[in-house]
C-alpha cells in the first residue's frame, strides 16, 4: 500500500513536471505579453496619428469647398443681376 502511495506521488511529480510551467517560464511569457501589447499600443497610437492627419485634410477640403460655393454663388448673382440690368 506504501509503494503505491509512492508511485502515485511519483507519477504526479513527474506530471507535474511535463504539465505545468515553471516561474521562469511564466515569466518569460509574460515578458512576451508585455512586449505584443506594447506593439499593439504604438500600432494603435499611429492609428490615432494617421487618422487625426486625415480629420485635419478633411476640414481644410471642406472649407475650401464651401468657399468655392459661396464664390460661384456670388460669381451667379452678379451675372444675374448683370443680364437684368440689360435686359429690357
Amino acid at each position: 500500500m506504501e509503494s503505491d502511495v509512492m508511485d502515485f506521488i511519483k507519477q504526479f511529480r513527474e506530471e507535474m513536471r511535463n504539465t505545468y510551467a515553471t516561474k521562469v517560464e511564466l515569466l518569460a511569457f509574460r515578458e512576451d505579453v508585455a512586449v505584443q501589447f506594447g506593439k499593439v499600443h504604438v500600432e494603435i497610437a499611429s492609428t490615432h496619428t494617421l487618422i487625426a492627419k486625415l480629420e485635419a485634410k478633411m476640414a481644410e477640403a471642406e472649407a475650401r469647398i464651401i468657399k468655392w460655393f459661396v464664390a460661384t454663388a456670388i460669381a451667379i448673382t452678379g451675372v444675374v443681376f448683370a443680364m437684368a440690368r440689360y435686359l429690357p
